[in-house]
């Protein structure tokens, strides 16, 4: 004998059946997940509960049930799954846009580094030459900043010099 139960009404660990889970989203889910990749006021991203408020009737609930519920609608598959390709979506645009940005740095700069600059003269020739050496394909610099100290000193005439000087700053006698 084979089992015949319907699968569809199978609840799942998110509080989904199957059936809901192959279901397109609502207008509502729609919604929760626009709040979500949107922004508040002060340009922070909004909580799942303010997100969850956004978007459904939540007069009645209290701030668990709103919390909860919003959790449970977060979990779904098909929630997470748009949320996540939205995601990828924004941080793509995001990198293409540095892209664009670091493109027209660079040819701003070389056209001023070939003085074909409004206003170039040969100190922002000269900068725009820098500016293009530090800029790589990498991200790196063709320069290497190289801090070097030439303190030939020992660690004990060091500590005696600044005893010397706080001694002296504490009595008030400031000689410098």
């Amino acid at each position: 004998m084979t089992d015949t139960k319907d699968t569809k009404h199978l609840v799942l660990v998110d509080g989904s059946t199957i059936a809901q889970r192959d279901r397109k989203l609502t207008n509502k889910q729609s919604g929760f997940i626009r709040s979500l990749m949107g922004k508040d006021s002060d340009g922070k991203p909004l909580s799942l509960s303010d997100a969850y408020r956004a978007n459904y009737d939540t007069r009645n609930m209290t701030a668990k049930t709103v919390h909860e519920k919003s959790s449970l609608l977060a979990s779904q598959d098909k929630i997470r799954a748009r949320l996540s390709a939205l995601r990828q979506q924004q941080d793509s645009d995001s990198l293409r846009v540095a892209d664009k940005r670091i493109d027209f740095v660079v040819e701003r700069l070389t056209l001023e580094a070939l003085g074909r600059g409004e206003d170039s003269n040969p100190a922002s020739r000269v900068r725009a030459l820098e500016l293009i050496a530090k800029l790589s394909l990498e991200g790196g610099s063709l320069f290497q900043e190289r801090i070097s100290i030439d303190d030939q000193r020992d660690a004990d005439s060091i500590r005696g010099e600044l005893e010397a000087k706080l001694a002296t700053l504490l009595a008030g006698n400031s000689s410098e």
